[in-house]
């Protein structure tokens, strides 16, 4: 069987050249010529499974996903996916284009953030995600101040948990609460998030100040899932006689519920204590903090309105007493 191999592959940008790819005859598959965009397409809709999924990654309508399947399949004289109630699967024939459609994938991204990583110009996008917390929180309120220096670089904020894949583009830096395991990365711990609990001063006029004891308190727990476990478990071990007043998988909708007097909540100290509309619950210990993590793909350390972000970033999350540390 003769190999799939692109023949010199040359682009700009995405959709600006073609590929040539040479399919296996017995796979009753022709010679093809498609572009990036294709290989893009083809890629998320096997990553994602479904075109409305696949068109929000695209930041297409869905229709027009599919329609550059249908053409892609046509082109090649082949089936690359069949339709199932579960989403779309590879078909043999896509399973046999996948590893190619990737090795096209890696080269032309590799091209992309080589040239980014050369651009000294302090203007462009830079696409940073973070949490919602560490976005809203931490990283909104100077804004302004980043505006007014560099005008001519835009941000923009992906709030996600997810795992966002800086190889692929998905994002230019990442901020995270856990150590990012992808290869090829260049990261950062800038801080520590120290957590206390805090209640609203609506609160504590209508219920008191808890001292000892939070018994008898309302209480803003974490969601049950895996990511707030520490910090639940720390607050389930203190509550005594406490009762849940609510349960969110946000820690923006937990800080703005402590906020509206809901209940008594484990908030961030760095923002908390300097809100005028809290108080600290003056209970012994704290949880475990958290670490903020800061990624970025090494083919990108060198770019002028990369440098800017990640300066801009260290300036607003890293105390100047904390010794951090390089990974």
């Amino acid at each position: 069987m003769k190999d799939l191999a692109p023949h010199k592959p040359l682009w700009a940008q995405p959709g600006s050249a073609l590929l040539q790819l040479q399919i296996p005859d017995n796979a009753a598959m022709v010679q093809a010529m498609f572009n990036w965009d294709d290989v893009r397409y083809f890629l998320t809709l096997q990553r994602h499974a479904t075109l409305a999924a696949a068109g929000a990654a695209l930041t297409l309508d869905p229709t027009t996903v599919g329609r550059r399947l249908v053409k892609l399949e046509e082109e090649l004289g082949a089936r690359l996916f069949d339709r199932t109630p579960n989403g779309y699967v590879l078909t043999e024939a896509g399973h046999r284009l996948l590893p190619r459609a990737e090795r096209i994938e890696r080269e032309a991204l590799g091209v992309e953030r080589d040239v980014a990583g050369e651009d000294q110009k302090l203007e462009g996008v830079v696409r940073l995600t973070a949490t919602e917390m560490l976005t809203t929180r931490f990283i909104a309120p100077h804004l302004r101040r980043f505006r007014e220096r560099y005008p001519e670089i835009q941000l923009e904020l992906q709030c996600t948990n997810l795992d966002v894949n800086l190889a692929r583009r998905e994002a230019d830096i990442a901020l995270r609460l856990a150590r990012p395991t992808q290869e090829d990365l260049i990261i950062k711990r800038l801080s520590f998030i120290h957590l206390g609990l805090y209640a609203s001063l609506d609160y504590v006029d209508r219920f008191g100040l808890p001292k000892d004891s939070l018994a008898g308190h309302q209480m803003i727990l974490f969601a049950n899932i895996r990511p707030f476990r520490r910090e639940n478990d720390w607050i389930e071990a203190r509550m005594g006689g406490a009762r849940v007043a609510m349960r969110s998988d946000s820690v923006s909708a937990t800080y703005s519920a402590t906020l509206a007097g809901t209940g008594i909540g484990l908030l961030p100290c760095l923002v908390a204590d300097h809100d005028r509309h809290l108080v600290r619950i003056p209970l012994e210990g704290a949880p475990e903090p958290r670490q903020i993590w800061q990624a970025v793909h090494k083919d990108l350390r060198d770019s002028a309105r990369i440098r800017a972000v990640l300066d801009f970033l260290g300036k607003i999350l890293t105390p100047p007493q904390e010794n951090v540390s390089a990974a």
